[in-house]
């Protein structure tokens, strides 16, 4: 570890970044863990590695792409033609007949044309004899029609899915449909996740006078799902060296390490000493923002991302949504990049504010008819009100809050719900 104040852990006094260079600071450090091979049905949620590449031409056969009648076109080019019905041809089946001048097979939607035929007539456009012998084709038809021609979709060999890309419901039809039974994806990243304060009791459990139920852990946990990251609780751990030590060396042994509190001034403030004694060299620790000053970052001594939050709430989510979503995405193979932003119309006025650090202020967003995105912030008492916090679906960014922004002007929000 290294003994340069600018790395090393501790309450002595250090510059706050801006948050663009946290950002490049964590961007910097990134890398893709290992990739491995899993079964398709396993998949779901996790970032393709290596891509995928059809087995085979899709359709692999001419294919009826409606229920009808396979002809031939020059039989059929002017309408009342009369075909003989040869039998018919389900999907799934190898026609083994062919079509005749005069002829006509009864067709399935998704069924092989058989040959001679060279486009297929709706049911629609039809009309059968009593007995089932004829068909009468009551529209002209141009060859081609109604048929999804043999590889029109991808040629075998072709690239179907392309890394670095999330496989949800669609790109694992699109790797079904290829062949792919296995897959090459990142793995999901494990997070411990260690929230400190001896103030602090698990929901469930009896509360003594000056306890508070604790929040973060299951609140991250839910935000680390959201990420597509596996959270792994190390619960609750106390004010003490001792506690510390054990709880974050177990912590240690995932490649994504979050504490909660402890990471500010306080005489229990007693984190950073932690971090410094199990070898994590300090990133940064504090940046030039509201909710979330005191977050840090470092590098554990086998290459471990570590993060220290505040232990106020809101604080802790912000900080989770600016940083560590970046860690995960980095490393499960996309861009480590931060949230995106978009550009809104302000419902109601800004008024300006004492603190010029850049906030990030919890949100509702909506879309209206008229003027597209529309943002005002949520009625909340601090860092400290998740149930403020809950009624949000954006973070209002606010570059220079001591400017007041008047209704109508345009601001930047960051989307934390996805049913916006």
């Amino acid at each position: 570890m290294s003994n340069d104040p600018a790395t090393t852990w501790g309450k002595d006094p250090h510059r706050l970044l801006s948050l663009d260079e946290a950002h490049e600071q964590i961007a910097a450090e990134v890398t893709p863990l290992p990739s491995l091979t899993a079964a398709l049905d396993q998949v779901a949620g996790r970032v393709l590695a290596a891509p995928i590449v059809a087995s085979e031409d899709n359709p692999a056969f001419d294919k009826a792409m409606m229920d009808g009648f396979a002809v031939r076109a020059m039989d059929c080019a002017q309408p009342g033609a009369e075909l003989d019905v040869l039998g018919l041809i389900p999907a799934g089946a190898d026609p083994e007949q062919t079509v005749a001048a005069g002829q006509a097979l009864q067709i399935n939607t998704g069924a092989p044309v058989p040959g001679g035929a060279d486009a297929v007539v709706r049911v629609e456009d039809t009309t059968r004899s009593a007995d089932g012998t004829h068909v009468t084709i009551n529209v002209p038809i141009k060859a081609g029609r109604h048929i999804a021609p043999r590889a029109s979709n991808t040629q075998k060999g072709d690239v179907v899915l392309a890394p670095p890309l999330r496989l949800d419901s669609a790109q694992i039809a699109a790797a079904a449909t290829a062949g792919a039974a296995t897959v090459e994806v990142f793995p999901r990243v494990s997070v411990a996740i260690a929230v400190t304060g001896d103030e602090l009791v698990a929901v469930g459990r009896k509360k003594k006078p000056g306890q508070i139920f604790e929040s973060n852990g299951p609140m991250l946990a839910a935000l680390m799902r959201q990420f597509g990251a596996r959270p792994v609780p190390i619960g609750i751990v106390p004010d003490t060296p001792q506690a510390l030590q054990h709880n974050l060396t177990v912590a240690m042994q995932h490649p994504l390490v979050i504490t909660v509190g402890g990471m500010s001034m306080g005489t229990l403030d007693l984190v950073p000493q932690a971090l410094a004694d199990l070898g994590v060299d300090r990133k940064f620790h504090g940046v030039h923002m509201r909710p979330g000053k005191p977050v840090a970052y470092g590098r554990g001594p086998n290459g471990q991302h570590v993060f220290g939050l505040p232990g106020n709430p809101v604080s802790a989510f912000v900080c989770a949504w600016l940083f560590v979503r970046m860690v995960i995405r980095g490393l499960q193979g996309l861009e480590p990049s931060p949230p995106r932003r978009w550009s809104a119309t302000l419902a109601a006025g800004l008024k300006p504010a004492r603190d010029n650090r850049i906030a990030l202020l919890p949100a509702r967003v909506w879309n209206d008819a008229n003027q597209g995105m529309m943002a005002e912030p949520c009625a909340w008492q601090g860092s400290g009100d998740p149930v403020g916090l809950a009624k949000a679906n954006a973070l209002l960014v606010r570059e220079d809050p001591t400017t007041p922004a008047p209704a109508g002007h345009r601001a930047e929000v960051i989307l934390i719900s996805s049913d916006f």
